[in-house]
């Protein structure tokens, strides 16, 4: 799969839709750098955008204009907004049950060695995987690195993975579970990851799948279509082709997640029948360096 590997989306020229009305210019494709996406629809006052190169959704609007660092503060874990978390520090025991879960997947691939946690938020995978591993984290918000530095003594660092200051080749295993779709620039998130893993380290990665059967019904109702927290919506197709331009290679991919929006279908009976038919609105892929 050959795609380009531009990003930012300062390489194209302005942008504006045919209309009497100025309109927002819209941001060139994080995976392949077309510079001419489609409006899909507004939520939230943003524009998501398709590019009709490789089909990844993203929100089109200048990223400068968004406060990143007010979208991460306390009230992002403690909010009344159904898009937000009621109460995530709260949340601890459900949190680290999902953990273990990830691990005995994880451990197929990987069984020992230095673990970095990409957007590790309160840290409670590492919590989880320093029983196998030798765990770092890489938070953005202040608020939640500092309460998994304090309640579980991690060496998470507050920031971008480009700002830590980690060397080269230093990490057997990198995870971002739920974090690339939050980042500015994808592509470049995963050239650092590939700089901070060994030779045959792995990248673990989950992300919406905006080509789900649950996505494509639900439309901009779809449940993680939430900007601006969330800026880029991706499928298999722009999640491989991200990934591989910047050097991995995939080795295992699989979906699960949600299958409706229905009460009905959100059971774990019915979570369990949509991951074995490959139904959920969640992919999650293994990547080798």
């Amino acid at each position: 799969m050959a795609f380009a590997l531009l990003t930012g989306g300062s390489e194209c020229p302005i942008l504006r839709e045919k209309s009497v009305f100025p309109m927002p210019l819209y941001r060139s494709c994080n995976v392949c750098g077309h510079c001419s996406p489609s409006l899909l629809y507004r939520k939230e006052g943003f524009a998501v955008v398709r590019c009709p190169a490789c089909s990844l959704v993203f929100v089109g609007d200048p990223l400068e204009d968004i406060d990143f660092s007010g979208l991460y503060d306390a009230s992002y874990y403690r909010s009344a907004d159904a898009r937000l978390y009621a109460d995530y520090f709260g949340e601890e025991t459900g949190r680290r049950a999902a953990a273990r879960r990830n691990l005995r997947l994880l451990r197929l691939f990987a069984r020992r060695g230095r673990i970095l946690d990409v957007g590790c938020a309160a840290g409670f995978f590492l919590a989880e995987a320093k029983q196998y591993f030798e765990p770092f984290g890489v938070e953005f918000s202040p608020v939640s690195s500092a309460f998994a530095r304090e309640r579980f003594g991690l060496d998470v660092r507050t920031g971008t993975l480009a700002e830590s200051g980690f060397s080269d080749g230093f990490f057997n295993v990198v995870t971002l579970w739920d974090v690339i779709e939050h980042v500015p620039d994808p592509a470049a998130l995963l050239g650092e990851v590939f700089r901070v893993l060994r030779p045959g380290g792995l990248a673990v990665l989950t992300t919406g799948d905006i080509e789900s059967p649950f996505a494509r019904r639900a439309g901009s109702e779809w449940p993680l279509m939430t900007p601006p927290w969330h800026l880029y919506f991706f499928n298999r197709k722009t999640i491989l082709g991200i990934s591989e331009a910047t050097g991995f290679r995939p080795v295992f991919l699989f979906t699960r997640g949600a299958v409706s929006g229905n009460a009905l279908f959100r059971n774990p009976v019915a979570r369990f029948l949509g991951n074995v038919f490959q139904r959920g609105d969640v992919l999650q892929i293994f990547l080798r360096k």
